[in-house]
């Protein structure tokens, strides 16, 4: 199952444009919390569904403890394609422990660990909306979402090469996703490790983080987006990941580019995290949900990977001979070590 849960970890936070806002200080209320950025490519898709508590005369950590506490007996969660709500979607609601999503554990209960999912396949052409309904007939918590789409990498392409040629730049080059916003790029540098003997000892890899962040200008889609990778930063980042080992000579295997997509909500809710960096104690908290009758964030996400890339010649050349990375043994691309 592929990248399942990339939300669940996310705080919550209120943009202006929001109308749903709660007093967590006030009588208790019942304040249902949510997180779920569906995904076209998704086998499942999962949504995560707790609730908020406020007891004056109990300790907070000691409720948090408790599951009864954080989630509901009884929901009925739909999602709703192209708001025809005469052919809803029923999410099933599972243990995540059973299907090997583990909690963190922490101040709340880790098990069991509650989610709901859908194995319907999400068309990036339709619009969706979650509706949760309570058992209690209160009001109902809604949200709704575009998809982010697919889109192209026209650099790398086809049987082009990756070049980090020692002071030169590695230009990256895409179109844009249709609902995507905000972007993040993974370098995936596979490698191999053998004894002196020949001896087989691993296939591995290390990842490297190219950016985060990275914005489209609107949401269109097709709008041409590049970034450049300075040539020295891989030969610092392999230096860096890669421990030395004297037992072994290293083989440089082939490169994959690993994007990550966010929908607008996403990127709204990450700016005004980044907001709350800079406040000091005691100032209030901003907010973020595009949640009605709730809090939390209900959005999209895409994944594209660009795979099996091979390196160049000179790139392999120069990872086994620089002096910055000649101390871990990779060998050139004739097969032998820089001598």
């Amino acid at each position: 199952m592929k990248k399942n849960i990339f939300a669940l970890l996310l705080l919550a936070f209120l943009v202006p444009s929001c109308s749903t806002d709660f007093d967590l200080t006030s009588d208790w209320k019942d304040i249902t919390i949510v997180y779920g950025l569906l995904d076209k490519d998704a086998n499942y898709n999962y949504i995560r569904i707790e609730k908020a508590f406020l007891d004056p005369k109990k300790n907070a950590l000691t409720i948090a403890q408790i599951p009864d506490s954080i989630y509901y007996d009884s929901l009925t969660v739909n999602l709703i394609e192209d708001y025809n709500t005469n052919n809803p979607i029923q999410l099933e609601r599972i243990n995540g422990d059973a299907i090997n999503f583990l909690k963190d554990t922490g101040i709340f209960a880790s098990t069991p660990n509650v989610l709901y999912r859908t194995d319907y396949a999400i068309n990036p052409e339709k619009h969706y909306q979650i509706i949760i309904s309570k058992s209690d007939n209160e009001s109902l918590v809604t949200s709704e979402t575009d998809i982010v789409s697919d889109f192209k990498i026209t650099k790398p392409n086809g049987s082009q090469k990756v070049s980090f040629f020692p002071g030169s730049k590695y230009s990256l080059v895409w179109k844009s996703a249709k609902n995507g916003k905000v972007y993040d790029l993974v370098f995936r540098f596979h490698y191999k490790e053998y004894l002196f003997n020949g001896t087989f000892v691993k296939d591995t890899a290390i990842d490297w983080v190219i950016f985060r962040n990275k914005l489209s200008l609107g949401i269109e889609g097709n709008e041409d987006m590049n970034y450049s990778i300075p040539s020295n930063d891989f030969y610092a980042y392999v230096s860096s990941a890669i421990s030395d080992n004297p037992d072994v000579y290293r083989e440089a295997g082939k490169v994959d580019f690993l994007y990550s997509v966010g929908g607008l909500a996403f990127y709204n809710y990450y700016q005004i995290n980044l907001a709350q960096t800079g406040l000091t104690q005691g100032q209030a908290l901003p907010v973020f949900t595009n949640i009605e009758n709730g809090l939390g964030i209900f959005s999209s996400r895409s994944f594209k990977d660009y795979s099996g890339i091979e390196l160049d010649p000179k790139t392999v050349d120069s990872l086994a001979c620089l002096s910055k990375t000649a101390r871990l043994n990779f060998v050139k691309s004739s097969g032998v070590t820089c001598q």
